[in-house]
């Protein structure tokens, strides 16, 4: 008699759980490099969190009250966890993205970079401009080394962890 079926290590995180802290993670490296990047040029935190709450908010961010940057943090990890668990549904067709974090995630960066400065601020209440070479390499390093690749070795990690109902069924199959 087959023995029955357990779960192909209880010990691991759903994957869910997994993505999920791989985005706060990468939320919180990318909002500390601004922090750090942009503190060196002048700019404090809460003015960097106001100015990406004025994205749904417009200049009225500037003035409103001590909720504002609590918004734009708020903004940022759902940008961040929406990011991530796109990469990690397309992870599901294109297996590539969690077999190679590394070089997926570097494009994945970029990719969020570009969509964000020429798509997401254009449609937002926020006027565009074109930022610095500075900054833009910066930005761009940030992108892709603290939001892009820790996405991609979080959803790596929690790909590992998945077997396919095929899988399940032919490892308790009688030998």
């Amino acid at each position: 008699m087959p023995e029955p079926s357990k779960p192909a290590n209880p010990s691991r995180h759903p994957p869910w759980l997994t993505v999920t802290l791989a985005a706060v993670l990468a939320g919180a490296l990318d909002l500390g490099f601004a922090f750090i990047w942009y503190g060196r040029q002048g700019v404090g935190g809460e003015l960097l969190l106001r100015g990406i709450a004025s994205g749904v908010l417009g200049a009225s961010a500037f003035t409103l009250g001590s909720w504002t940057p609590a918004l734009g943090a708020a903004l940022h990890f759902c940008i961040t966890l929406c990011a991530a668990f796109t990469y990690y549904f397309a992870s599901r067709s294109l297996e590539v993205l969690a077999r190679r974090p590394l070089l997926c995630g570097s494009a994945f960066g970029v990719a969020v970079y570009i969509a964000m400065h020429f798509v997401v601020l254009p449609l937002s209440r926020v006027h565009f401009r074109l930022p610095s070479l500075y900054n833009v390499i910066g930005e761009l390093f940030s992108h892709i080394f603290f939001f892009g690749i820790v996405i991609a070795l979080g959803v790596a990690g929690a790909s590992r962890g998945l077997l396919t109902a095929a899988e399940v069924s032919r490892s308790h199959e009688p030998t």
